[in-house]
């Protein structure tokens, strides 16, 4: 450590996608810049055990899904076999090229990474306490909070069972259990539902809420084309059941036991994957230091990522929903730039996707979130049975539906249930954040035939000019 300022511009704790990012950025505006890290590698939960993984798989296990769309299209693709420990090692593979990928730009630039588990204390004053770092006290000028979060634990299920999962323990691939409950109908239940089903589990999902993805803005019409496709792919979701506790006797299947309507369930398994939600994670990383937080244990921050207490910064999940890594990059360019003296602005929409058969993605405000904002709604709709692209897919379920402004035609937001959803809502995306019109998005030439069409469509619907639907 003899070598490392101890007195940088910025310490960043945490090398996930906000922290990683917001060194890179403050390096490049000049700054001195640690950042600390915990674990192994850089690149926190996403990298390693989140979004990349998951999408490795999600990507993987397609020809599973797909291998009877092939077969009535004229190609035959016999018996298809899955091999655990090449799927694992293919997984590992795309992690350890980009985390080392993500080391080495943090390199090139100048930011120092050192390994171990930091504490901030006032001063503000940064102490390395464990890992190859241990000892080193940093007196920053700023510090950058980038913890992200943890898994929740429900009670009776406790992470420290083998036979109870979290996401990180789903994506060792240790084994392919015949039946699967998920607890959780949520963004990371549904994506794990999703792979486990393709990869030959019998998947069940349990609920608390009345409807699936309850935080997500799925109005009637999506909602119900989604819950078709998941009942059509065999995965079971019970809504509006509680899991209560679980019993587990030698030899025997697990049972939980959970609470429908007043009335007691059981339901046999041999995993069950515990995906309620995450909460910031924050731990014993601060002490000494008061900061105000929000009713969901994130850290309250002003439009720069400022906490209340100057020269202390929060982002990504520390900062609060949505829980996205995306969010938490742009929020970790938004807190360096503040800190070299700009004035970055917040963006106006964060778009999320969720890799469900199909995706589904969303960006701005829905149809009810828009008119509780005062706003006159008009909305336009294309259906992916209309789309060539689609039909050449054979991908046909799912539409496109945008939220506009009845009175200056600016689009507010918009939902994409489909093939290739999470690419797609970029666009959407780039039309809320810039104030765009849908006359805008419909005077724009789509290459044909592709699936991004169906955006332009849907843009000439709320005008009633759509030329490819009645």
């Amino acid at each position: 450590m003899s070598e490392v300022d101890l007195e940088p511009d910025v310490v960043v704790i945490g090398a996930g996608p906000g922290g990683y990012a917001a060194g890179i950025r403050a390096a490049q505006l000049g700054l001195d810049v640690l950042v600390v890290e915990k674990e192994e590698n850089v690149g926190g939960v996403c990298l390693n055990w989140g979004c990349i993984p998951t999408k490795a798989l999600y990507s993987a296990t397609e020809p599973l899904a797909r291998k009877g769309s092939w077969e009535r299209r004229g190609v035959q693709l016999g018996e298809i076999e899955v091999d655990l420990e090449e799927l694992r090692n293919y997984q590992d593979e795309i992690v350890e090229q980009l985390t080392g990928g993500v080391e080495k730009v943090l390199q090139g630039n100048g930011v120092t990474v050192v390994k171990g588990r930091a504490k901030l204390f006032p001063g503000p004053k940064v102490v390395v306490e464990e890992g190859e770092g241990e000892g080193a006290e940093l007196k920053p000028k700023n510090v950058i909070l980038a913890t992200g979060s943890q898994a929740i634990e429900l009670p009776g299920f406790s992470f420290e069972d083998p036979d109870v999962w979290n996401s990180r323990q789903a994506l060792d691939l240790e084994e392919i259990p015949e039946r699967l409950l998920i607890l959780g109908a949520g963004v990371i239940g549904l994506e794990m539902a999703t792979i486990y089903n393709r990869l030959g589990s019998s998947v069940r999902v349990l609920e608390l809420q009345e409807q699936i993805l309850p935080a997500a803005g799925l109005d009637r019409r999506i909602r119900a084309v989604l819950n078709r496709c998941l009942k059509k792919d065999g995965i079971d979701v019970k809504k509006g059941v509680g899991a209560k506790g679980m019993e587990n006797e030698e030899g025997n299947s697990l049972k939980v036991i959970a609470e429908n309507g007043g009335e007691r369930e059981e339901y046999e398994a041999d995993k069950v994957l515990l995906a309620v939600g995450r909460r910031p994670a924050l731990g014993e990383t601060v002490e000494g230091i008061e900061l105000e937080s929000e009713e969901d244990g994130s850290l309250w921050v002003d439009h720069q990522m400022q906490s209340s207490q100057r020269g202390i910064y929060a982002i990504g999940d520390l900062a609060g929903e949505p829980l996205l890594a995306h969010k938490a990059t742009r929020e970790g360019l938004i807190a360096a730039a503040a800190i070299a003296g700009e004035e970055p602005q917040r963006p106006r929409a964060i778009p999320q996707a969720i890799f469900t058969d199909p995706q589904f993605a969303e960006v701005g405000m829905d149809v009810e979130e828009a008119r509780e904002a005062g706003y006159s709604v008009k909305t336009g709709r294309f259906p992916f049975r209309a789309s060539g692209k689609a039909l050449a897919m054979d991908r046909t379920d799912g539409l496109v539906q945008l939220v506009v402004d009845e009175e200056d035609d600016r689009v507010l937001g918009g939902a994409i249930l489909g093939p290739e959803a999470a690419d797609m809502i970029s666009e959407v995306a780039l039309a809320v954040e810039n104030g765009l019109t849908a006359e805008e998005l419909a005077g724009t030439i789509h290459p044909h035939p592709t699936l991004p069409e169906a955006i332009m469509e849907a843009a000439e619907d709320v005008h009633d000019r759509a030329v490819h639907i009645l």
